[in-house]
């Protein structure tokens, strides 16, 4: 395949939120209400609430400012702090592992499958010791791993929690259980690129049982004792981590269209990996099982080690105006804060840095024409191609960003 001359791309993204007209309408229609009313905490977030307890098929959700605020809240609400170990998967962003080091436990790192990029518990059970006592399960790119009944088999072994950093995962489920419902907590992100979002920034926190939900509610009330309604009452060292009447009314315009979203970007997804298999096998996929339904915030592969990932993206974006983005690079452990903090080294996760030195994720977002996908597909397999065995491993800086510390 070879871009089409009469194929001009529409300024395609890498990640597009999307509120339709009638969201707009809907949305505008009742700010008045709520400039003029309550601003936080109101109706409009007790209704988010109950779309969120909804999508993960839980009893309870609260919201929060940001993922991982709702992370954070998670840890401390197990009482996981000073002295606990947490483990946690290198790819993901690096508030999986602040939210760790704020709750004041340690964060340690963990190897990936490279078929997954989803937490590998045979290398989890190697880091488990006697300080351990949970275990963030990223949900990469929208994927509940296969692995998941090892990794739970592990937990129930050594008595750890199940923490999901399901930021990735709004719709996602595996064998019947929804993202946010198979752990203790569930925690999602509605920032301005995610599946779902809240005007930018916003979290939600999901759970079944009833006393961790009210500890969590009281970390979002700066520490309140919520059941004592004659005074303001302070029990926990929390912290202000509300949303806002508005961005739960986005939030809520939002969750009306999950089912569709995550059906548009299945479809995309599906086009991308056919014509993939077809005429790049080398290219290394992330086939989700049957059982498994894919959230795909990112659609990511890896390249063969022979193809230079800085000139790949170069040239798709010179030539074709395509962005081409990986996440996350480098993974977190060898993160300049980390590699300080807690002496990180290169080759200490080996699959983990082969594989997130050699992925790259396709655009998506539910904006995204038949037509955009076709041009997206045209385009990687011109520049793939041209450009098998150009990596040179010599000529390429991995480790500027040292500089920076």
């Amino acid at each position: 395949m070879t871009p089409s001359p009469q194929l001009v791309p529409r300024g395609i993204s890498s990640a597009r939120p999307w509120f339709s007209d009638e969201d707009l309408a809907f949305i505008l229609e009742n700010v008045p209400g709520i400039l003029r009313g309550q601003m936080t905490m109101a109706k409009w977030v007790q209704e988010f609430e109950r779309q969120i307890a909804a999508m993960a098929g839980t009893r309870y959700a609260l919201v929060a400012h940001t993922c991982t605020a709702a992370m954070e809240i998670a840890l401390k609400s197990l009482e996981i702090g000073p002295g606990d170990e947490v483990l946690v998967p290198v790819q993901t962003f690096m508030a999986t592992a602040i939210a760790v080091r704020n709750a004041g436990a340690r964060p340690v790192f963990c190897d990936i499958s490279p078929k997954t990029h989803c937490l590998d518990p045979a290398d989890m059970e190697k880091r488990i010791t006697p300080k351990t006592r949970a275990v963030m399960l990223v949900h990469y790119g929208g994927l509940i791993t296969p692995d998941l009944p090892a990794i739970e088999a592990l937990c129930k072994r050594h008595s750890l929690h199940l923490i999901e950093d399901a930021a990735h995962a709004h719709g996602a489920s595996k064998a019947g259980r929804n993202a946010g419902s198979i752990g203790a907590f569930g925690c999602f992100s509605y920032y301005a690129t995610k599946v779902l979002t809240t005007a930018g920034e916003g979290g939600a926190l999901t759970t079944n049982d009833e006393k961790l939900y009210k500890i969590a509610q009281c970390y979002q009330y700066r520490g309140q004792d919520l059941d004592i309604e004659e005074e303001q009452i302070f029990v926990r060292p929390g912290h202000n981590v509300r949303m806002t009447e508005f961005q739960a009314l986005c939030g809520v315009a939002q969750h009306k269209h999950l089912k569709e979203f995550v059906q548009r970007r299945n479809a995309i997804a599906r086009r991308y990996d056919a014509v993939l298999k077809a005429e790049a096998p080398d290219v290394e996929r992330i086939e989700p099982p049957a059982d498994t339904v894919h959230a795909y915030w990112k659609h990511t592969i890896n390249l063969p080690p022979d193809v230079s990932r800085d000139r790949f993206q170069k040239e798709a974006a010179e030539k074709y105006k395509v962005p081409f983005a990986w996440s996350y690079w480098p993974p977190i452990h060898l993160q300049p804060v980390f590699r300080r903090l807690y002496g990180s080294v290169d080759g200490q996760l080996p699959q983990a840095e082969d594989v997130t030195g050699r992925l790259v994720n396709f655009p998506m977002h539910v904006r995204l024409s038949d037509e955009d996908v076709d041009y997206v597909l045209e385009s990687f397999l011109a520049c793939y191609k041209a450009l098998r065995g150009s990596r040179r491993p010599a000529e390429e800086d991995r480790t500027w960003y040292l500089k920076r510390v």
